[in-house]
């Protein structure tokens, strides 16, 4: 096998690496786990968070590295993740689902009516007592997702 041959490998193989970490579970997305300070992720991911958070109760920040996904923090520590769409998750659901398809491949969804939307609802994957991962949804397409910490990932709105 040439240099180029292993080389070429080499790259995809770290790429692979690089999609598998960033899944949206309860515990938290990529290298950003539900609970860290926030200083510790922007350590951990050599970047800082933008905007720097404004109101020390709530606000919501961004990475360079996940720029699909926004995060809460709420006293210096981050508590939730929300993605505009499906993006890769612990559940394996995917943005091709309905809602009924969803339902079939994680038995262990959970149905509710949305707050705010009388076509809408929120299917939700609990994880202990503690943690869950949301999906939205509207007339029975999956719309977006959060996941996070309790009280935070079960937030009808963000903060900031």
């Amino acid at each position: 096998m040439s240099n180029s041959s292993l080389l070429v490998g080499a790259v995809l193989l770290g790429a692979c690496a690089v999609a598998s970490a960033q899944t949206l579970s309860p515990d938290g997305y990529g290298d950003i786990r539900f609970g860290d300070r926030l200083d510790t992720a922007e350590r951990r991911l050599v970047q800082r968070a933008a905007p720097p958070p404004v109101d020390p109760a709530c606000s919501m920040v961004r990475f360079k590295k996940y720029p699909n996904v926004r995060f809460m923090v709420e006293e210096g520590r981050i508590t939730r993740a929300d993605a505009s769409s499906i993006v890769r998750n612990s559940a394996g659901i995917t943005s091709a689902m309905s809602v009924e398809q969803a339902l079939r491949q994680q038995k262990s969804l959970r149905v509710e009516k949305h707050k705010y939307d009388e076509n809408g609802q929120y299917l939700i994957l609990e994880k202990g007592k503690q943690k869950a991962l949301i999906f939205e949804a509207k007339n029975g397409k999956l719309t977006r997702m959060r996941a996070g910490v309790k009280p935070a990932v079960e937030y009808v709105e963000t903060c900031g």
